[in-house]
């Protein structure tokens, strides 16, 4: 089956709607997909919608932006993303977001970069931003946009409160999903991700990203 089981729409820091990215999928051959937005669920049924007229199995997911001393991300499957209590914790996850983005905005400000972007926008990420930056010429390209701005050593980067790893792990079991862990070469490179797996594993971890670009 050839499938792909980390996917971002507009509702996080995607460059197509919900519909779109299934017809996307739909046109590459792909059998199986799974939408994983950053820290929301508000994508999911449209893209269920489409997957399931177009002949394609869904997968509901989510990436949760976590943290320890640097950014950790977990990614959670076949929750029940409807329920209540759910979308309540999600909400205190959304709340840390826009913190972070509000911050950022303050910096840019300070920095007396008129960037136009509304910090306080649902589903805005730093992909998002990075877009803005290019599309006004304020940056070249995405990657200079977070060497410059963005990444942990540009000039706006602000790191945030976030929700433990362990808490996202929890999180996504407590309500019946797949816990998996992303984007794992960078943990390669610096040595921690056989922590990560021992330390997750306790708490509920089932997987790990295998094939990432």
């Amino acid at each position: 089956m050839k499938a792909d089981l980390h996917i971002h729409t507009s509702a996080s820091d995607g460059s197509m709607a919900p519909r779109e990215v299934v017809k996307w999928a739909k046109s590459e051959g792909l059998e199986a997909i799974a939408v994983t937005d950053h820290d929301t669920v508000s994508g999911l049924d449209e893209a269920k919608d489409e997957a399931e007229k177009s002949g394609i199995a869904f997968v509901p997911g989510i990436e949760l932006s976590a943290r320890t001393t640097k950014e950790i991300h977990i990614l959670g499957y076949n929750f029940d993303y409807h329920d209540r209590d759910f979308l309540d914790e999600l909400e205190s996850v959304k709340a840390l977001r826009t913190e972070r983005n509000v911050q950022i905005g303050k910096r840019f400000a300070e920095l007396g970069v008129e960037t136009g972007i509304d910090f306080e926008a649902h589903g805005l990420g730093r992909m998002n931003m990075a877009r803005v930056l290019v599309q006004k010429g304020i940056c070249r390209d995405i990657a200079e946009a977070f060497e410059k701005y963005l990444g942990p050593k540009g000039a706006a980067y602000c790191e945030t409160k976030r929700i433990t790893p362990i808490e996202a792990v929890k999180l996504i079991k407590k309500f019946g999903g797949f816990v998996s862990l992303a984007h794992p070469k960078k943990y390669i490179t610096d040595g921690t991700l056989d922590m990560l797996i021992g330390g997750l594993k306790p708490f509920g971890l089932d997987g790990v990203d295998t094939e990432y670009p």
